[in-house]
């Protein structure tokens, strides 16, 4: 399995965003693919999106979030980035506002609808944009993307850390209760017992255990992006509030 995906990668990728964005620019070709798919893998729907709700069409938000990652790296936009300054998301917005006021220039774009379907090649994920939210900004949007790609990011190391025996069961239980809380009829644990082939008591345990691995493991996906370990907590508080909204 991938070091990466194991959630087993070198120290120096537990760092900062900061230092992940730089290793993209190291002349070691695993280094670079490594870095830049960590950094695509949290910041390529968010910005996408962003660029959907900036009145781009599919087709130019695709190209221009592409044309976007490319110039981050060729042009070195980390190097003007300050942990002092702020967080590592709030970087990465003012930087694709910038670049995207030079586009805006060379394109002639279509109003984009309000709710609008897009397929895309077989066994990847379909793009929808929905209508905001009352009172949602586009920056709201990205914000909140961030925080369900930070999620995803987080279940997926979660599901290769309880990869084999009892702790399988802990991803497991854990992810059957995140999915049932969009439902209208969340599961009880009675349902949950019967779909994992366990007791109630079993799913409480593991359902515990779980949120402690998860906890973890998004504490240090954020670690990755703040300044200090006091800034975490409050992210968390952020992720939720946007979750929420």
């Amino acid at each position: 399995m991938d070091s990466a995906a194991s959630g087993s990668e070198p120290s120096h990728f537990r760092t900062t965003a900061w230092s992940v964005v730089a290793g993209a620019q190291d002349i070691d070709g695993e280094s670079r693919e490594r870095c830049l798919s960590k950094l695509c893998r949290t910041y390529w729907k968010p910005i996408y999106y962003y660029m959907r709700r900036r009145r781009l069409n599919h087709d130019d938000a695709l190209d221009i979030t592409q044309e976007y990652f490319a110039t981050f790296l060729e042009k070195n936009f980390v190097a003007a980035a300050d942990r002092e300054k702020g967080k590592f998301r709030t970087f990465v917005l003012v930087t694709v506002n910038r670049f995207l006021s030079k586009q805006i220039a060379k394109r002639n774009r279509h109003e984009a609808k309000r709710s609008i379907h897009i397929p895309v090649e077989d066994g990847e994920e379909e793009f929808i944009l929905t209508e905001l939210s009352h009172g949602e900004t586009a920056e709201d949007d990205f914000n909140r993307r961030w925080a369900l790609s930070l999620i995803e990011e987080t279940m997926n190391k979660m599901e290769a850390e309880c990869d084999d025996g009892r702790k399988r069961l802990y991803y497991e239980t854990f992810k059957l209760f995140i999915d049932s809380q969009s439902s209208t009829r969340p599961l009880s644990y009675r349902d949950m017992a019967e779909k994992l082939g366990v007791t109630e008591g079993d799913v409480t345990n593991f359902l515990h255990r779980g949120r402690n691995v998860f906890q973890k493991l998004l504490r240090n996906e954020i670690r990755q992006s703040v300044s200090s370990e006091s800034e975490i907590d409050e992210e968390i508080e952020a992720l939720k509030e946007y979750l929420r909204k």
